[in-house]
């Protein structure tokens, strides 16, 4: 039995880089985690507000933008605020218009996605309300709120994108583990000279875990069609491409780590970090605009978070944006370069 210890122990300490993973990695996802949904788990939601001054007033403006500290957009009509919300644009907006008396009252515009950063929004803006008002403590909630967008369960729609995606970038790492064996076995080289070298195997590979990423989303969407809005034929169709694009992304992405790995010891911790933390970052695991902004705007990185915009402006708000076309290019980009490092790393290595 001390023996078995002595000999592991020893294959543990030689495989430097497999130490780093297995003792580093935990404490930095911690931390990462802690910054990442730390502000959002104690309530200090860090929004994007569209403001419009229907009043002309620079005191009752001036009030809102402290209140608010900072992430404002001033909009020159009501209608283009209201847009911005709809499309995502903003989490949330705000309407200065005239009331009763001639006194600013402030409106909070809301969308059914983004209900819990009107919800913060609508509290932080009721001293400023009451203010204007003149009252010390309004009898009634002094912020008026309206609903605008789709309506329905979004909830269901965000996260039949959000976690569709985190599983096939999780299922494609798995999958891609698979070359390992087959490169220390011998029998990847033995296939890329039957086969006319390694181009046609990591293809085959890509386009299988491309299917089976396929077969995930589809899945997760049955599960969910319930709830979710009526579709078209053509939203059918571009959530469908929209899936293909993200597991070809996965595919990609997880043979190009794989091709950085000697051994499952190094590609297990190295993967499950990247997959916890592109989802963290993406928006699979809780929405974006609970994150600080450092971490909203660095979230564009990861394929999921726009595989999560294409899919929520596709389902929910039943447009084919610029966004959705960015997404596909984002996703396909993705898989075409990971697909295009693992090809250099294999044959780097079979150099050798």
């Amino acid at each position: 039995m001390i023996a078995v210890v002595g000999a592991w122990a020893r294959g543990f300490v030689r495989d430097l880089p497999g130490v780093a993973l297995t003792l580093l990695l935990p404490p930095l996802v911690f931390l990462m985690f802690s910054a990442i949904f730390g502000a959002g788990a104690r309530g200090e939601i860090d929004s994007a507000v569209a403001l419009h001054d229907g009043v002309g007033s620079a005191s009752a403006r001036a009030a809102v933008e402290r209140a608010l500290e900072g992430r404002v957009r001033i909009m020159d009509e009501a209608g283009a605020a209201r847009a911005s919300v709809i499309d995502g644009r903003a989490d949330a907006g705000v309407l200065i218009r005239p009331g009763p008396g001639g006194r600013p009252v402030l409106e909070v515009i809301a969308a059914a996605d983004r209900t819990v950063a009107a919800t913060a929004l609508q509290a932080r803006l009721e001293p400023v309300a009451a203010t204007l008002a003149g009252v010390a403590t309004p009898p009634r909630p002094a912020v008026v709120r309206t609903e605008v967008g789709p309506e329905g369960d979004v909830q269901s729609a965000y996260y039949a994108g959000a976690v569709g995606v985190m599983f096939v970038f999780f299922a494609a790492m798995h999958g891609a583990m698979q070359g390992l064996d087959e490169r220390r076995s011998g029998l990847q080289a033995r296939m890329a000279l039957a086969g006319g070298g390694l181009a046609p195997i990591l293809a085959g590979r890509a386009i299988w875990l491309t299917t089976v990423g396929m077969m995930q989303s589809a899945t997760v969407f049955a599960a969910a069609w319930t709830r979710l809005p009526p579709l078209d034929a053509w939203q059918i169709g571009a959530v469908a491409l929209t899936a293909a694009l993200v597991g070809l992304a996965a595919a990609g992405l997880g043979l190009g780590l794989i091709g950085l790995c000697r051994s499952r010891d190094q590609a297990q911790p190295l993967t499950t970090f990247v997959v916890l933390l592109l989802a963290a970052l993406g928006g699979s695991m809780a929405p974006r605009f609970l994150m600080p902004e450092a971490f909203r705007q660095l979230g564009w990185i990861t394929p999921h978070a726009w595989a999560i915009e294409a899919y929520g402006a596709i389902i929910w708000r039943g447009a084919l944006s610029p966004t959705v076309i960015a997404a596909w290019a984002v996703l396909a980009g993705v898989g075409i370069v990971g697909l295009a490092a693992a090809w250099v790393l294999e044959k780097r290595r079979a150099a050798r």
